[in-house]
């Protein structure tokens, strides 16, 4: 039986590997603390004594969006040393913590103007608190994506990760915005906001698989354009473009999709108006799926 032995060069990957996954476990654990904080509750007051459920929920989904965002900082090649792999994975995960802080103030102060997301999950709004999911999810994604593509741990990879940050937040916005209207295009004028406002689970389970399918396709693209580190803005702009297209293609055959799946089913009146959240959660699974593909064929 053979004896199993480690160079010095898998010991120290291993060490790395366990830093790594030691800072992880903080971050996450941390995060409870920092919900509470950032929202200014006391969240064992929220999750215990009051049983908010949507602030749970909320929580759950800043937890999913850390570790996604986590998982792309940690990997790659280990530091020179010790103290410089902890100095990337730190750097690189506060970072991404105040980039998913961002894309959450973005989302409520800027694209859903008309309703406070935070303040309706104080309340225990669930439709609300899938709309933040929905929101941190796809953030955390997108990072994730956005640091496995940048591959350096540099200044200058963290500026790309920065610029692409911005540019597929602009894509997510612009998801939203359709989603906007495309709802007061059906409901004579009606808001999306006030609908969340108002508790519809359907609406926002709808929105979450939207914002999740569009940016696992953007996921996608970081397979299509390599990174250059020589000619930057090209390789941004390409990455640009072709997340642009990504995201079309995945919402036309998701409505094809959906049309077939749901045919004679009156969306609009099941979902809408009557909060069929059964047919939502069909809506949103097939804008998953749709992302999902697109991930496996283009980003491995």
């Amino acid at each position: 039986m053979g004896e199993f032995t480690l160079s010095e060069v898998d010991l120290y990957i291993y060490q790395v590997l366990v830093i790594d996954l030691v800072i992880a476990v903080v971050m996450i654990s941390g995060l409870r603390f920092l919900t509470g904080l950032v929202a200014n509750v006391n969240s064992a007051e929220e999750l215990a004594s009051r049983d908010n459920y949507a602030f749970g929920l909320a929580m759950a989904g800043g937890t999913v969006s850390l570790a996604l965002m986590l998982t792309g900082a940690v990997s790659g090649e280990p530091g020179a040393t010790f103290l410089s792999e902890v100095i990337a994975v730190l750097v690189y995960g506060v970072v991404g913590l105040i980039l998913i802080k961002v894309g959450r103030l973005a989302q409520d102060k800027l694209i859903l103007r008309g309703i406070e997301i935070q303040d309706e999950i104080k309340k225990g709004n669930l439709a609300a608190a899938l709309v933040d999911v929905g929101n941190t999810i796809a953030t955390g994604l997108v990072l994730r994506a956005v640091m496995l593509w940048v591959e350096s741990d540099t200044f200058d990879g963290l500026l790309a990760v920065l610029a692409a940050f911005v540019l597929t937040q602009l894509m997510l916005a612009l998801v939203t915005q359709y989603r906007l209207m495309v709802y007061a295009r059906r409901n004579a004028g009606g808001s999306l906001q006030e609908a969340f406002k108002g508790g519809n689970v359907a609406l926002s389970i709808r929105f979450l698989g939207n914002l999740l399918g569009v940016s696992l396709a953007i996921t996608a693209a970081s397979g299509v354009v390599a990174y250059d580190t020589a000619s930057l803005p090209v390789a941004l702009a390409s990455w640009a473009a072709v997340t642009l297209l990504f995201a079309i293609l995945v919402s036309l055959l998701a409505i094809v999709a959906r049309s077939v799946i749901l045919m004679g089913v009156h969306v609009v009146e099941e979902v809408d108006e009557q909060g069929n959240v059964g047919v939502a959660a069909i809506e949103a699974a097939v804008y998953i799926a749709m992302g999902l593909f697109f991930a496996a064929l283009f980003a491995g």
